[in-house]
């Protein structure tokens, strides 16, 4: 799976790498089997507007970002069975290790820089 890089632009911190789930496949596997996310790496899920913990063993950190890459919502800790609110203006949702925008000093209404 390709990996791209995520900076937080307010404060210019790198947030992680990040894989990315775009096909049907990779988007309905998600995280479900995985071992928890190490620091600094995530999953990119495109399009997408609301996941499920249903079946993982772990909470994530959830980012909704909507087309010009600002953070419109975040849900810092999703427990494990869980199903995060739909947000309509969601383009895509990352996933990264529980309290990842805490420990990033991340935001709702940063923008972000994601490249190669």
């Amino acid at each position: 799976m390709k990996e791209l890089k995520v900076v937080n632009k307010r404060n210019s911190m790198f947030i992680g790498n990040v894989r990315i789930a775009n096909k049907f496949t990779t988007r309905l596997k998600g995280l479900l089997g995985s071992s928890p996310l190490s620091s600094f790496q995530g999953l990119l899920i495109k399009p997408c507007k609301q996941v499920h913990t249903i079946g993982m063993r772990y909470s994530i950190s959830i980012w909704y970002v909507d087309q010009k890459l600002r953070i419109v919502r975040i849900i810092d800790d999703l427990e494990p069975f869980k199903i995060s609110p739909y947000v309509g203006d969601s383009h895509l949702i990352i996933e990264f290790p529980s309290k990842w925008a805490e420990i990033t000093g991340s935001q709702e209404g940063d923008l972000l820089d994601v490249y190669i």
